[in-house]
């Protein structure tokens, strides 16, 4: 018994000792030949990872298992099983590189700012892509990879990220500019987006209603008006390089009489209104026409000519000059009289 095991053993060291040796690249990869392993127990080959748009992980290549020679397998070594033919930790073929702009976000977290630009490693087969921050604004997103590559699917679909598929085509629009405020300081200033929001593309201020002037509670801003408020904001596209919801031109205000009744007659108000005007606007004011009864309502406080329908049935009559509608009273009973007294004759 005791014979049989011992020529099993022997048998099994001569088969050993004629195995033969895997083949390895070895070192720091400035020598590609394919060696022989010192150790007849390696059955594996390690080489230095590759990671998409970063490049090659630190570390060298060599026969056995990454854990042995002091590295992480899939993080920053992999493994590949060997033969005595062939190395099969051969260097992984890559593709040009290529550069990509580098955001991060400013010290008040209010706007991404362009802080460099990185070189991107890529594989043989992988397209050159570059990715920035996208139209919603989020002071929460990191650039993926320095701006090499795609963007995670998730903050693409969210427009936190967009990509582009040229070297160096991650440069985000700059923002537009716009007069912010009440009107003291007409600087312009850039439009900066709100958390969760996009960019805005349009400037808004106050309407101007001619002889009225500006309409109250609207001050200049960056964003188009809000809905439903035509009546008193208007907005412009906005632009890069100068405000578009400048200071509307007007010109001198100009004053004129307003219209009341009193004891069933229209009289003219004691005291005249002030009429605002924009800068090509004629001076106008209006006043109740031959035909105007206690009914009739005088337009604009009597600033600005007649509504044409109130014109042409002379219900309202109009002068060119600062005051002229002074001149007419009449109650919805002096025609018909001044009509009996007629006839009388």
């Amino acid at each position: 018994m005791k014979a049989t095991i011992l020529s099993l053993g022997l048998a099994l060291l001569l088969i050993r000792q004629g195995a033969a040796l895997i083949k390895c690249i070895q070192g720091d990869g400035s020598d590609l030949t394919a060696k022989d392993c010192a150790s007849e127990e390696a059955a594996l080959c390690y080489q230095p990872k590759f990671t998409e748009y970063t490049g090659l992980a630190a570390g060298d290549y060599g026969c056995g298992t990454c854990t042995a020679a002091g590295k992480t397998k899939d993080t920053d070594c992999t493994e590949c099983t060997g033969n005595d033919a062939n190395a099969c930790n051969t260097p992984v073929a890559t593709g040009a590189d290529f550069m990509c702009h580098t955001y991060t976000i400013n010290e008040d977290t209010t706007a991404f700012a362009k802080t460099a630009t990185a070189t991107c490693k890529r594989l043989a087969a992988t397209v050159v892509k570059c990715n920035m921050p996208g139209s919603v604004f989020d002071n929460t997103f990191t650039v993926a990879n320095s701006g090499c590559g795609p963007c995670d699917s998730a903050a693409k679909a969210a427009n936190k990220c967009a990509e582009c598929d040229s070297a160096e085509c991650n440069t985000m629009p700059s923002p537009i500019k716009c007069i912010k405020g009440d009107g003291s300081d007409m600087t312009a200033k850039n439009c900066l987006p709100a958390q969760g929001e996009a960019a805005p593309t349009k400037c808004s201020q106050a309407k101007f209603l001619e002889y009225t002037g500006l309409a109250a509670g609207q001050n200049y801003a960056c964003g188009a008006c809000a809905a439903n408020s035509g009546a008193t904001c208007q907005d412009c596209d906005g632009n890069t390089d100068a405000a578009c919801n400048t200071k509307i031109e007007t010109a001198e205000s100009f004053k004129c009489y307003d219209y009341e009744v009193k004891e069933e007659k229209l009289v003219k108000k004691e005291t005249s209104v002030t009429c605002q005007r924009l800068k090509d606007t004629a001076i106008k004011c209006n006043m109740p026409g031959t035909a105007a009864d206690t009914t009739y309502s005088v337009k604009n406080n009597g600033c600005g000519p007649c509504v044409e329908a109130d014109k042409t049935s002379n219900k309202c009559a109009d002068c060119d000059e600062g005051e002229c509608n002074s001149a007419f009273a009449v109650t919805a009973f002096v025609l018909p009289l001044l009509a009996a007294f007629y006839f009388l004759l």
